[in-house]
């Protein structure tokens, strides 16, 4: 039996839910919370996928509000989760890979 190397990071591994949702999060910060419309590009047990218009730093806060619907099979109201990464996929288009971090 053989033993198959993973060309990726662990935690990717997990199951992830293709979607195409609009929905709207908050950028929570010690001076100002800001609400941005972002487009949810797919949601994992650990995680999700976000799209936006504009760069984010690693390590904000974000707490999601979206009701549960036929996409995603759960609600993401009042979720939080960190920002681990941002990358520019093109001009005004920034992927940002969100753990999920507590529920309230």
């Amino acid at each position: 039996m053989h033993k198959l190397d993973q060309d990726f990071d662990e935690s990717r591994s997990m199951f992830r839910t293709m979607v195409n949702q609009q929905m709207t999060i908050t950028l929570v910060d010690e001076e100002a919370n800001i609400d941005v419309m972002v487009n949810c590009r797919d949601i994992s047990a650990t995680g999700i996928a976000v799209e936006i218009g504009h760069p984010v730093e690693i390590g904000t806060i974000i707490k999601f509000h979206h009701e549960c619907d036929e996409q995603l099979s759960a609600p993401l109201t009042d979720c939080k989760g960190r920002v681990l990464r941002c990358e520019q996929e093109s001009k005004d288009l920034f992927l940002l890979a969100v753990e999920t971090i507590e529920n309230e």
